[in-house]
Parts: C-alpha cells; structure tokens; sequence
C-alpha cells in the first residue's frame, strides 16, 4: 500500500506492519533500481489515533501528528530545508607537515 499526496508527490509510506511505515524520499531513487527511497523517518501510530515520525533524515527527532498528511507535509518541509550548495569547502587551519617542522628545528 502507498499513500502519496499531491503537494508531497516525492515523499511515499511503505507499510513495516499494522500501523507503521517509513518515509521515504521516491525523487532519490536511482534508474532501474528495486529500493524504496532516501530514508526520511519512521511513523508508527500511537495510542489515541496519532502518528509518531522519528525522523532520521538531517538529525534525529520525534514528533506527534494528528494524520498520515500532516507528516508528510512535514517531511516536505523538512526536505525543502536542505540546502545544496556547490561552493568550496572552507579551509581549516593546520598546522605545518612534520617533516617540515623537524627541518626547521635541525637548522637551529
């Protein structure tokens, strides 16, 4: 079973069990390949009629839903936050290779 909704097309549940499925990211799927998705989170429902999404994709967290729709609008916005950037990464500081070090202390 696979509940899709059109805002959040991408995103589908694939059932584990009576009331529990996973999150998974469809856009993310390589040509021809067999699996599910980019893992996003884990929904279980709860008692009283509510869903709980551990989510596992861009840091670990819980929350409680009121409907299957409002954790995938959820996990939308979730991924929509993801920044992609193409820059540079920033240069850390170091220090000089040992074997230059040691040259320079033998030249005293």
């Amino acid at each position: 079973m696979t509940i899709e909704a059109a805002p959040v097309h991408h995103l589908e549940l694939v059932p584990m069990g009576d009331g529990a499925w996973r999150l998974c990211d469809r856009s993310r799927i390589r040509l021809g390949s067999d699996e599910d998705g980019t893992l996003i989170a884990y929904i279980e429902r709860v008692a009283g009629g509510e869903y709980e999404a551990v989510w596992v994709w861009r840091g670990p967290a819980v929350e409680t839903f009121p409907s299957l729709e409002a954790v995938l609008v959820a996990g939308s916005r979730r991924l929509s936050s993801t920044v992609v950037g193409d820059s540079k990464p920033v240069p850390i500081p170091h220090r000089a290779p040992l074997s230059f070090r040691w040259a320079r202390r033998s030249a005293r």
